[in-house]
């Protein structure tokens, strides 16, 4: 669930050649820099030949797979972006990969991640107030329990996927439908977007509401969350450099939301929560 909402991504959708997509790729990584340093970036991720980036935007190298992958952890695309990178990889360097696609698969495959962030920027738009969703953590276990945007989900699935009572489902789901996140139709809920990107959001009262409220639920929780070996508690406090704290904090979300896009199944029989507080 990472910000795939970011006007500064929406250029790259329009590009069909890895090279032309990793050269503006890095204009957006370097953004606040105001200019892209190919050493700086090259460095961060291994890359031992400082030219090597160089050459290959000059047509002069291609990639390995060793590469691709280095390159799409450091320059920090949404998934879907980096996706869409790996596909026009591989129409430039079929020989890279073991499982085949023709030119004809590829391009289909990119316009499909194409239409879904499309679907997903049309639903955030629906979103009447979405910082009125952020201060209620309630709202997170009854949206995730939706199912997929195609076969929506029962009350009874919703129940059982987030270990609510049906009764109590009624408040969260009237006011998600009425924000106009979720839709209703024969008796199934349905989001108009799997991936609907609340998190990004950054009011600081709401973000403030929903710390207490989650606080207050761990407090009274403690002891089943604890010794439930499927759970997790971790904490720890360490010394640093004050300038870092930024990227520490962006090094953080950035490997927690990568476990979450590789495990999220909007199948999934149940709903885990995530909860990350750091503070100096």
């Amino acid at each position: 669930m990472t910000n795939q909402f970011d006007s500064v991504y929406q250029e790259l959708l329009d590009i069909e050649n890895a090279r032309q997509f990793l050269k503006r790729a890095l204009e957006v990584r370097y953004r606040k820099k105001g200019k892209v340093n190919l050493a700086d970036f090259s460095r961060r991720a291994g890359f031992s030949s400082r030219s090597f980036l160089s050459e290959y935007l000059a047509g002069k190298k291609g990639l390995s797979r060793d590469s691709v992958n280095q390159l799409k952890i450091t320059l920090k695309l949404p998934k879907p972006y980096s996706d869409i990178f790996s596909l026009l990889v591989r129409k430039d360097q079929p020989e890279l990969f073991s499982n085949k696609m023709s030119p004809e698969e590829i391009r289909q495959q990119v316009s499909y991640i194409k239409l879904a962030l499309q679907r997903q920027m049309d639903a955030r738009s629906q979103v009447k107030d979405p910082h009125r969703l952020l201060s209620k953590p309630t709202l997170f276990r009854v949206f995730a329990a939706l199912g997929t945007e195609e076969e929506g989900a029962s009350l009874a699935e919703i129940s059982q996927r987030s270990r609510m009572a049906p009764e109590s489902l009624s408040d969260p789901l009237n006011f998600l439908m009425e924000e106009g996140a979720v839709v209703s139709q024969n008796g199934r809920f349905y989001v108009r977007s799997s991936q609907m990107d609340f998190l990004s959001l950054s009011d600081a009262g709401k973000l403030a509401d929903l710390t207490k409220t989650l606080c207050t639920q761990i407090r009274t929780e403690a002891n089943e969350i604890a010794s439930e070996n499927k759970n997790n508690i971790f904490y720890t406090a360490f010394s640093t450099q004050s300038h870092l704290l930024p990227e520490i904090k962006e090094k953080l979300r950035e490997a927690i939301f990568n476990v979450l896009d590789q495990y999220q199944d909007d199948r999934g029989d149940c709903v885990h929560e995530v909860f990350l507080c750091g503070k100096s």
